[in-house]
C-alpha cells in the first residue's frame, strides 16, 4: 500500500512539473515572438510588447536587416549582435527578422531571404546591398573589417 502512495505521489509531482514547465515555454516563446517582431529602435514600445511591427514597417526606411531561423550558430548570433550594436551607435534602424514567424514571410520574400542574412537598405535610394557572405566570413575571425565593411555601406549612399 505505501509504494502504491509513493507511486501515486511522484507520478502527481512528475505532471505537474511538467505542466508548469510546458506553460512557461509557451510564455517565453510568446514573448520572444512579440519582441523579435518589434524594431529595436521603435519609439512606441511599451515594456513588453511594440505597436510598431515589422509587417506595418515593410522595408521603408533605411536600416540593417538581419534574417535568420528559429535556430541560430554561433556566427549568426555574432553577426546580429554586432550589427545590432553598430546600428544603436549609429542611430539606425535594425530589424531582427525571424523567418520563421508567418508574420515575417512577406518581408522575407521581398529581400530574397530564405536563410540567416544580412542587408542594408539606404533611405535616399532605396538600394538593398547583401552583405551575408561578407558578415559570415569576418563577423568571428575578423570583426574589425565587418563593422568597417558593415558602417561603410551605411554610410554610402549607392
Amino acid at each position: 500500500m505505501k509504494n502504491y502512495l509513493s507511486i501515486t505521489l511522484l507520478t502527481l509531482g512528475l505532471s505537474l512539473g511538467a505542466c508548469q514547465s510546458n506553460t512557461k515555454k509557451a510564455t517565453d516563446k510568446t514573448a520572444e515572438k512579440e519582441a523579435t517582431a518589434c524594431v529595436s529602435d521603435c519609439s512606441n514600445c511599451s515594456s513588453k510588447s511594440c505597436e510598431t511591427t515589422l509587417a506595418e514597417n515593410k522595408i521603408e526606411g533605411a536600416g540593417i536587416y538581419y534574417f535568420h531561423g528559429d535556430r541560430k550558430c554561433k556566427t549568426c548570433k555574432v553577426v546580429g549582435a554586432k550589427a545590432k550594436e553598430l546600428a544603436e551607435k549609429l542611430n539606425v534602424k535594425f530589424f531582427d527578422v525571424n523567418i520563421d514567424q508567418e508574420e515575417n514571410k512577406n518581408l522575407a520574400e521581398e529581400f530574397q531571404a530564405t536563410g540567416s542574412s544580412l542587408y542594408v537598405k539606404h533611405a535616399k535610394s532605396g538600394k538593398i546591398e547583401d552583405l551575408t557572405n561578407f558578415a559570415f566570413r569576418n563577423a568571428i575571425n575578423n570583426p574589425e573589417a565587418y563593422l568597417e565593411k558593415l558602417e561603410s555601406t551605411l554610410k554610402s549612399e549607392s
